[in-house]
């Protein structure tokens, strides 16, 4: 067995020490690049989620049918103005607003892990619903149920599979006849 004196040694351990720290430095470093990757992907399914709507928003207020009835029309603003009453406040409202209504959801995925993703409460058109051991995610608030269908459709063409429209009342879930 090879001998190995004193000063080796004391030099061998202060080589692994070195090793320790700097396999600590990278592995916090990979951490938080990480945690920043997924933050930037978050961003960018909120990008993509926002142009979404813009787009849907676009092509259902430019596709407004100026051929309608004056009825028809005055029925049109009494909608909007009661969605500016219920949108014009604080996020925190919004929410309790839409809490008064049957919303529909598209919902994009159920999972028992409940820090899968980070997003802050304030972004009303994304939610977590609590169902008994698992979260439900979801997307957008609709009056409709066509209107979730649409902005289903439009997701599926951005390529998202395995989405289905769901529907709350007072935060509790309503089952659909579908």
């Amino acid at each position: 067995m090879p001998f190995i004196d004193e000063d080796q040694l004391a030099a061998l351990y202060k080589e692994v020490d070195q090793e320790k720290k700097a396999a600590a430095f990278f592995q916090n470093l990979q951490q938080e690049n990480k945690a920043k990757l997924l933050r930037y992907d978050i961003y960018r399914l909120g990008f993509f989620i926002a142009l979404a709507i813009l787009i849907l928003g676009g092509i259902y207020f430019f596709g407004f049918n100026s051929t309608e009835d004056d009825s028809a029309i005055i029925s049109r603003i009494e909608q909007l103005e009661l969605e500016n009453k219920i949108l014009g406040g604080s996020s925190k409202e919004i929410q309790e607003n839409l809490k008064k209504f049957t919303v529909y959801t598209v919902q994009f995925t159920a999972s028992a892990n409940s820090d899968i993703l980070l997003f802050s409460d304030n972004f009303v058109n994304f939610k977590a619903y609590p169902l008994q051991d698992f979260n439900a995610y979801s997307l957008g608030n609709f009056a409709t149920e066509e209107e979730a269908e649409a902005f289903r459709q439009e997701l599926i063409k951005l390529g998202l599979t395995d989405l289905w429209i769901t529907s709350y009342k007072s935060g509790e879930r309503i089952l659909l006849n579908k």
